[in-house]
């Protein structure tokens, strides 16, 4: 799998390895993923407003899930909980195909 990473708001190494790892545990699980996009950038700076988009490439359309949070914690778990609901429903829709 390939990860592209444009990481714009110079966020710490930390969460670029957290979300890899994140993903690489939804392909295990639900696998069909063929590579994944993640946005970064700062949208304000005074507060610090993140906004993060990522995109799963999958055999059909692919999901693209976005969010925005001035904490960087709060971002990537709100991120990897929409990550697993659609991957969750992708699976379901490919089940019935």
């Amino acid at each position: 799998m390939t990860f592209i990473i444009r990481n714009q708001a110079e966020i710490p190494n930390k969460y670029i390895r957290f979300s890899k790892w994140k993903i690489r545990k939804l392909s295990k699980k639900f696998g069909q993923l063929l590579y994944s996009e993640i946005y970064i950038k700062k949208t304000s700076s005074k507060p610090n407003i993140y906004e993060t988009i990522i995109k799963l490439g999958v055999p059909g359309p692919d999901i693209i899930v976005s969010a925005k949070s001035d904490s960087l914690p709060k971002l990537w778990s709100e991120l990897m909980l929409k990550l697993k609901r659609q991957m969750r429903k992708y699976n379901q829709k490919q089940a019935w195909t």
